[in-house]
């Protein structure tokens, strides 16, 4: 008995693949490379003026010191988008290129500082950060056991992956943000279920103990367990912070992730309400630095705070300034929305969730009208846990959708953080594999799932589809964005 307590408590579970199921990575390394390739060689068009003018062409201005056209969003009077994040994405290429140019020219006699690297490069550092969309998702499945190359090859064959994960859009960011925020909870929420499931097994024990030594015994290794009720705590809320001063719609991604994060555990022997509460408040202090340094950032930017005045103790509430709060306060008002067109509220669901997925957006919302039929009917057979990695996934996907869908203003990129969800719930179900079946047992719950054998044909047919959708759905004229690179090569 003393060797399968400690045997629970050290050991960590392992997953154990069936030799009759493809691991093989190679097609979504070839994936890889064409995301890369597709990168250095950009199309002659945009989706949407956005991916320049919100990043490139006020981070250009700033860092090289030349005349650009700034956008209204950020105005010095009534700024809605902080700088910080635009300043990472482009600011960072930009800087290391001004300092690397000049020694370019004068050891290898090269010019540098050319329209083509002031287009690619923010580009390329943005897709880089694409990766970590794709690292997330690997390390999801491995935690889960479930299948990752399924998901994997998916991911990296999407349109979403291979034009907006390769575009200076803000929304790219937010996927990025949206891919980590999920994979940190899932890593506390299986920590949390490996601990509680040991705790509740060791207090049995206890508790049976007949003698004053086999109780300490239990003691001990109770007490040994990790803390996991406040893990990555700070990290969460620096995540969510980091978001929302992005785009203040990371609030709808974020919030199915700290909410599975908050009650993890709850209805267990060991984690009551006080527990809940406790990570409420620690949740919102530990959210406190990062929001505070965003704010400073966007206040000293903007010019609302100076040094002189923070010497001088001359300070008030109109030096500091709040971009996700301007940007709310802009976009509840419907008059303001109405500037950039008005659409239906259903357009999420019914358009822009199969235009950017495809057939898996198809297979994502017949599962979704599947949930509400059986909800309506009250029918809760073969139903998922509710704290689950799959019931994570499922509110990542719905909720944000739902929430989006109350503002009239709607365009297609802005769903593109619920990526990773999707394409973890439903990819399987439009990939071929041989036939097989794996159980895995996780802390005593056991993951089963089935693959059934498919057509080949018809995966290579979606893949298709998704690589000329990346080509041919990017066709707006870009003459405007290489005038404009030209003219900052010309100002060098």
């Amino acid at each position: 008995m003393r060797k399968r307590a400690e045997k629970e408590n050290k050991e960590p579970p392992t997953c154990e693949w069936s030799t009759d199921l493809s691991l093989s990575l190679v097609p979504y390394w070839f994936l890889v490379a064409l995301r890369i390739i597709i990168t250095l060689l950009p199309q002659n068009g945009y989706i949407h003026p956005d991916e320049h003018f919100q990043s490139l062409e006020v981070v250009a201005g700033d860092v090289f010191d030349i005349e650009a056209n700034r956008p209204w969003e950020f105005n010095t009077t009534f700024p809605i988008r902080s700088i910080a994040l635009p300043y990472f994405i482009a600011g960072i290429p930009y800087s290391g290129l001004k300092f690397a140019a000049p020694f370019v020219s004068l050891w290898f006699n090269i010019n540098i500082k050319t329209p083509y690297v002031m287009l690619v490069l923010p580009r390329l550092f943005v897709c880089l950060l694409s990766f970590i969309t794709d690292y997330c998702m690997y390390k999801i499945c491995y935690l889960y056991c479930q299948n990752y190359r399924a998901r994997l090859l998916t991911l990296a064959s999407s349109y979403v992956i291979l034009v907006y994960g390769t575009r200076t859009f803000s929304n790219t960011i937010e996927m990025v943000l949206s891919s980590l925020l999920i994979y940190v909870v899932a890593d506390c929420m299986r920590l949390s279920d490996q601990v509680i499931l040991q705790d509740e097994y060791l207090s049995d024990k206890y508790n049976a103990a007949g003698t004053p030594v086999e109780r300490v015994k239990f003691y001990k290794m109770r007490s040994a367990l990790p803390k996991h009720s406040l893990s990555w705590c700070l990290l969460i809320a620096t995540i969510t912070i980091t978001g929302i001063f992005n785009r203040p719609t990371f609030f709808a991604f974020a919030f199915p992730s700290i909410f599975f994060w908050l009650q993890r555990g709850l209805g267990s022997k060991s984690i009551g309400l006080g527990d809940f509460h406790l990570r409420i408040l620690t949740f919102m202090i530990s959210a406190l630095p990062a929001a505070v340094v965003y704010i400073l950032i966007d206040s000293f930017y903007y010019g609302y705070l100076t040094i002189s005045e923070i010497r001088e103790l001359k300070l008030s509430l109109d030096n500091f300034v709040v971009t996700p709060l301007n940007f709310l306060k802009y976009n509840l008002n419907s008059s303001n929305l109405s500037k950039h067109g008005l659409h239906p509220r259903y357009l999420h669901f019914l358009v822009n969730i199969p235009l950017l997925y495809n057939v898996l957006g198809i297979v994502a919302m017949v599962a979704f009208v599947s949930i509400l039929y059986r909800f309506n009917r009250k029918n809760w057979s073969g139903r998922q846990k509710v704290q689950s990695i799959i019931g994570l996934m499922t509110m990542s996907f719905i909720l944000p959708i739902l929430m989006l869908s109350i503002f009239p203003h709607q365009e297609a990129r802005f769903l593109i953080p619920v990526t990773l969800p999707i394409i973890f719930l439903h990819s399987q179900r439009i990939r071929y594999f041989s036939n097989t079946e794996q159980w895995c047992h996780d802390n005593g719950t056991a993951f089963k799932y089935t693959f059934s054998r498919g057509k080949r044909g018809s995966v290579l047919l979606t893949l298709c589809l998704e690589i000329l959708k990346s080509h041919f759905l990017v066709d707006k004229p870009a003459e405007g964005i290489i005038l404009q690179n030209s003219f900052i090569h010309m100002k060098w």
